[in-house]
């Protein structure tokens, strides 16, 4: 909820008014250009991969990327606040600089500090996770070892780069970051199937996705610190800087972990109870609906800045909304009519496996439908976040996450991949009709 000494205890009169505002118009551009990089990177990398290391070691990079987006829950909520967090900083009247760089500075430590932990920890229990709960059929659990070790590495190396990015959208310095994005989406699948290629293994891939994202992460790192005027060494790392910003991130980052989960949900309970080969072509249909849902992603980075400045102007906020959910709703319009005329033959082409194409079409099909509703609970959330209504985003998490626990299993147990594809569907629509709160205008 919102109080009156405003965020992070900063009272509001200290604001001065807005941030600068920069062309929102170039800032979609950029994100939709970073955006649609690194979403469509892994769609057109996927095919050779398959071919490459064949159905089970693809499953495992299923695996792989189900166990980062696991450990990643822990950001999710985070990212969202420190832009928040940040944003507000550089709009004080004094020392907007000084006072972002010693939070940037104390988050930065934070997530090395974290993420370097979280990742040694995993690898403890890879021989676990391996043995006893992945369905490796006949591969070696050695190689579901190796899975575990490798997504756990690129967790240490990759979740950093959250607070960089927090920091680079914040300080409207977006352009910097999608090329970044992209240049790093295009090196780190395009150099895969080349290395792939040459050297047809599991721990080849992981090698060079774990070289690529170092550099993106140093890359967001120098960047984010060049949005100030004021120099790392020039702070020092003071604890009580994030004594006032930490119950907001932890309230935010513990009410979206519980959504981020259960938008995992599905793919968890895969992992376990169909075969990895099975799993592995859920995970091209899931890819794709992930990478379409990006397409809406750039909009609401470009939005979210300027809905936290209107978060006192009621009656600007609901254009900004009613703007963001047209756009969106033309997103969604131009690939319903592309999926529904050209789908079959695209995924077919793109594939070049009529028995794949068979399995992943019905799948994309319904997990398309979830992503369409996804979308558009992006345009309540951004609300809740202007408004600071932590409480309201746990609600809504808290209750899809307890029927996804409950329905998931249950209906992957009597239709297997499908059933989970319904179970996206089912969770996403509970976020979507309690999101519409947005559309009344609060005085």
């Amino acid at each position: 909820m919102v109080t009156p000494c405003g965020i992070g205890g900063i009272p509001d009169e200290a604001f001065a008014g807005t941030l600068p505002v920069t062309s929102v118009k170039r800032n979609i551009f950029a994100n939709y250009l970073g955006s649609g990089t690194v979403a469509l990177a892994p769609i057109f990398a996927l095919p050779w991969y398959l071919g490459i290391l064949g159905p089970g070691q693809f499953g495992l990079i299923g695996i792989i990327i189900t166990l980062q987006a696991v450990l990643g829950l822990l950001d999710a909520g985070m990212s969202q606040a420190l832009i928040r967090e940040f944003s507000v900083r550089l709009g004080l009247v004094q020392d907007a600089q000084r006072k972002t760089a010693e939070l940037l500075l104390g988050f930065e430590r934070v997530y090395w500090g974290f993420a370097v932990a979280l990742a040694l920890v995993t690898m403890l229990f890879a021989g676990l996770i391996a043995s006893h709960w992945l369905n490796l059929g006949d591969l070696p659990v050695s190689l579901g070892e190796l899975a575990v070790y490798g997504a756990s590495a690129l967790f240490a190396v990759q979740f950093p780069g959250s607070i960089y990015r927090s920091m680079l959208v914040a300080g409207q310095a977006q352009l910097s970051l999608n090329v970044i994005m992209s240049a790093a989406a295009l090196l780190r699948h395009a150099g895969a199937v080349l290395v792939l290629f040459v050297w047809p293994t599991l721990l080849a891939y992981l090698c060079w996705h774990l070289a690529i994202g170092l550099l993106e992460t140093i890359l967001r790192r120098y960047y984010a610190w060049r949005c100030l005027t004021v120099s790392n060494t020039d702070v020092s790392w003071m604890p009580s800087v994030l004594k006032t910003t930490w119950a907001l991130v932890a309230g935010m980052s513990a009410a979206t972990w519980l959504g981020a989960l259960t938008v995992q949900m599905d793919k968890i309970v895969l992992s376990r109870m169909v075969p990895i080969d099975q799993f592995g072509y859920y995970v091209i249909a899931a890819s794709i609906a992930g990478g379409v849902l990006q397409l809406v992603y750039p909009l609401v980075q470009a939005v979210l800045p300027r809905a936290i400045q209107l978060r006192n102007e009621p009656d600007a906020l609901l254009a900004l909304s009613l703007k963001l959910c047209k756009a969106i709703g033309t997103v969604v319009l131009l690939g319903a009519i592309g999926f529904v005329f050209a789908g079959h033959w695209l995924l077919g082409l793109w594939l070049g496996n009529p028995e794949a194409e068979a399995i992943v079409f019905p799948l994309l099909a319904i997990l398309l439908t979830g992503t369409v509703l996804n979308a558009f609970y992006n345009v309540g959330y951004i609300n809740w976040i202007a408004h600071e209504k932590i409480r309201r985003v746990l609600q809504v998490n808290a209750t899809a996450f307890g029927l996804s626990v409950v329905l998931i299993p249950l209906l992957v147990y009597f239709n297997g991949s499908i059933g989970a594809a319904f179970g996206w569907i089912i969770i996403n629509l509970i976020g979507f009709v309690l999101s519409l709160e947005w559309l009344r205008r609060k005085e």
